[in-house]
């Protein structure tokens, strides 16, 4: 299908490691090429334009999405019952939603997916941030989601992601392109799942998490999501349009913490603990940093990765030597420690427990 430069190309993308995952932690053999590392910062525009979205409401999906009133703005990751609770509601309802998408791979068609559909992302997406301490997304704006659908109907045609695709590339649009290069891109999933894979971000090169920095990026308040299901002879595909243009260069919210961490601080599940975990401070300096943790009070080894900015906010990214995939029988502690970061000009240190729990 694909010619003969192209394969050579998809080969080296492979040779990156990153690797693909489905429902969040599943690998599976039979794949297509695994996505490349998300885009970073683009350059930031002399005069902002105001996004007026054409024909649609953006917050078409809120009324679907209002968290409970027993939840504040995020989660309070320090009440166990409450994260329970938020998993079980937020969670668990953004699983087994029907996309009910109207396209066709063979004829080019991206079509579209239902209103329930998207909600079931923007829920998971506000999972995370709710989990992470970072304020809700207020929904997604048409004019993304229309790029977004193009770039993913591309990237299932072509059985291959990137971030520049050509103007030879199966079902290439301008608008699919423009979505290609402002968005996380996902091969063999699509929906909350490939959200869950995102926060997730495995392989050798996707060590520095920019999926998820983007995701958990504070400044953040309207996205765009592109969705392919899997049809025969074409994969599904997901694209996450994460450049939200006229918020990202604002001036950063309240957080509940002055940092971003994942896995957060507090109570978290298992299910979404993960083996890269990050630690994301604004214009903090990492290059010094260091990491030290215990688990249920004892060392625990870790490997601390090379520094990468440009992917949200600047992110130390480490990965504990201990696996999470299983349900625990009691709650563990993992008491996190980080020495000598560098913040306007300043060496600091800080402290947090994670406790991982089996939400039932």
């Amino acid at each position: 299908m694909m010619q003969k430069h192209r394969a050579l190309g998809l080969l080296a993308m492979l040779l990156l490691g990153v690797v693909l995952l489905v429902n969040g932690r599943s690998l599976t053999a039979n794949q297509p090429e695994p996505p490349p590392p998300p885009p970073t910062f683009p350059p930031k525009p002399t005069v902002m334009q105001p996004q007026t979205p054409a024909g649609a409401n953006i917050f078409q999906y809120l009324s679907f999405i209002v968290r409970p009133e027993e939840f504040g703005p995020w989660t309070d990751t320090q009440d166990r019952q409450e994260v329970v609770a938020f998993y079980q509601i937020e969670y668990l309802a953004s699983e087994g939603v029907d996309s009910g998408w109207t396209g066709n791979v063979g004829s080019c068609v991206a079509g579209s997916t239902t209103a329930a559909f998207k909600e079931a992302i923007l829920r998971r997406l506000n999972y995370f941030r709710a989990m992470a301490g970072v304020p809700a997304l207020e929904g997604f704006l048409p004019d993304y989601n229309s790029k977004a659908q193009a770039a993913a109907l591309m990237m299932s045609a072509e059985g291959a992601l990137s971030h520049a695709p050509d103007a030879g590339w199966a079902c290439y649009t301008a608008a699919g392109s423009e979505g290609a290069g402002s968005s996380n891109l996902y091969l063999g999933v699509y929906g909350p799942s490939a959200i869950s894979g995102y926060i997730l971000d495995p392989g050798s090169g996707n060590y520095p998490v920019g999926h998820r920095r983007w995701i958990l990026y504070p400044q953040s308040k309207n996205l765009g999501t592109g969705d392919i299901p899997p049809s025969s002879g074409n994969s599904a595909a997901n694209a996450l349009w994460v450049f939200d243009t006229a918020n990202m260069w604002g001036s950063r919210p309240t957080t509940r913490e002055a940092y971003v961490a994942w896995p957060p601080p507090g109570y978290v599940p298992y299910q979404v603990v993960y083996d890269r975990w990050s630690f994301a401070y604004a214009g903090a300096d990492f290059s010094g940093a260091s990491v030290v943790m215990n688990k249920n009070g004892s060392s625990l080894g870790l490997t601390v990765q090379p520094v990468v900015n440009g992917y949200g906010e600047n992110t130390l990214v480490w990965e504990p030597n201990d696996s999470f995939s299983a349900a625990p029988s009691t709650d563990i502690s993992y008491d996190v420690t980080i020495n000598n970061v560098i913040i306007n000009g300043s060496p600091q240190s800080f402290n947090y427990e994670v406790i991982m729990i089996d939400p039932g």
